[in-house]
């Protein structure tokens, strides 16, 4: 079951999308402006650089599913020590789950800058 969410004081909303396809590469969404902080960039940066780990995840299952496709949009809140505190699955168009455990058990193992701050992100993947 999901955690509820932190009251707003205590989160700093930070949004990510990015789109992986077949190869497991990532594209920043370009409405994501420079004039974000530092820290929000860096956070995209792991977000981008672990992408393919998600890949796998599919590449793993896919032939269970030959015909679906589609994104899981994650909200993921980061501790201020940069481990990953929650990861829930917002919206899935796959219904697969045994990807909906791969993915989260993956998110839950990466490592973000530590900050002042707690941290939501929001991240679109896609799977084909």
């Amino acid at each position: 079951m999901p955690r509820p969410p932190r009251p707003r004081s205590v989160v700093a909303a930070t949004s990510l999308v990015l789109i992986a396809g077949m190869s497991g590469c990532a594209r920043p969404n370009p409405a994501i402006r420079a004039s974000e902080s530092p820290d929000a960039h860096a956070r995209q940066v792991v977000v981008e650089a672990n992408i393919g780990e998600l890949q796998t995840c599919w590449s793993d299952i896919s032939a269970d599913y030959p015909d679906r496709e589609g994104s899981l949009l994650f909200a993921v809140e980061i501790r201020r020590n940069g481990r990953v505190d929650w990861v829930d699955i917002e919206i899935d168009e796959i219904g697969a789950p045994r990807l909906s455990a791969c993915v989260v058990k993956t998110i839950k193992r990466w490592h973000f800058p530590a900050d002042q701050h707690r941290h939501a992100i929001h991240f679109d993947v896609g799977f084909q």
